[in-house]
């Protein structure tokens, strides 16, 4: 019976041995806190007109870089003979829900467009 108790006890020994050898799985890393989001980041960086085309004016998804004040005064020139060119341009931050408005009817720029579209006529 001593034997027995020895082939058991070398058992457990050499199962104990190999848990040892067994690399243990690296624990997982630490998850950064989320950086704040930038003030820049909410900053529109560039706008889209999104009314008609007028030909020698401005065209339908022209891209103009920069904040709201220098797109205006790019456009001066435009804005000024056609005021809703201002209205309908939109900022790259809310483009998406934008374009899908426009062509929504009770929206604010699909009312803009729609009587921008009457005075051209």
């Amino acid at each position: 019976m001593a034997v027995l108790k020895d082939k058991k006890g070398e058992k457990a020994k050499a199962e104990e041995e190999i848990l040892e050898e067994v690399p243990e799985e690296p624990k997982a890393k630490a998850e950064k806190p989320a950086e704040p989001v930038k003030e820049e980041a909410a900053k529109p960086s560039f706008f889209v007109y999104l009314g008609p085309s007028i030909r020698g004016y401005v065209q339908n998804g022209a891209i103009y870089k920069g904040s709201r004040a220098d797109v205006e005064k790019k456009l001066a020139l435009q804005i000024e003979k056609y005021p809703r060119i201002k209205r309908l341009l939109v900022s790259d931050l809310t483009i998406v829900e934008d374009r899908v408005n426009i062509t929504k009817p009770g929206t604010r720029l699909y009312a803009e467009y729609k009587k921008f579209v009457a005075e051209l006529k």
